[in-house]
């Protein structure tokens, strides 16, 4: 009987070092966002001297954000309402209409942007060339210049506070 009693004990021991095994996980959780800054400027010229929507995306979710990286500026714009609808604790989306010769420091990112795992850029514009999703995660403090055909990106000094 103290044979059984051990055995039963080995087997519960067993059972509860497997049941919390599985409760921890040892995949790494992706790095959050440094993105703490973001610039917009545009040229007299830009997306041909019309206005650019310009949408950033703050992923929570890594599928989330393979999934909306195969996207270009059209086909988010054009599927922007049910994808935002479907991701609603997925994403957060900045939404900015960028008229030529504007110059706007410092945007309003969303609540908990720091916590994103991934931020896509989308631009709408006329032509190809700019049509193309950009992935801005590593920024800290970006610049994003909307040119005639297309955006380009720099990262800029971070601004003191003196």
């Amino acid at each position: 009987m103290t044979r059984l009693n051990h055995c039963g004990f080995a087997l519960i021991a067993t059972l509860l070092l497997v049941a919390l095994t599985g409760c921890s996980s040892n995949t790494p959780k992706p790095a959050a966002s440094g993105l703490s800054r973001i610039d917009l400027q545009a040229s007299a010229d830009a997306n041909r001297n019309l206005a650019t929507a310009l949408d950033l995306v703050f992923v929570y979710d890594a599928k989330v954000g393979q999934l909306l990286a195969e996207l270009n500026g059209p086909q988010w714009f054009e599927r922007k309402t049910s994808l935002t609808l479907r991701y609603a604790h997925d994403i957060a989306v900045a939404s900015f209409e960028v008229v030529p010769l504007t110059l706007k420091p410092n945007v309003t990112l969303p609540d908990g942007h720091a916590q994103a795992q991934q931020v896509l850029l989308f631009a709408n514009y006329l032509g190809s060339d700019g049509q193309y999703v950009t992935d801005i995660t590593q920024f800290k403090h970006l610049q994003i210049q909307l040119l005639r055909d297309q955006y380009s990106l720099k990262e800029l000094k971070p601004v003191s506070d003196d």
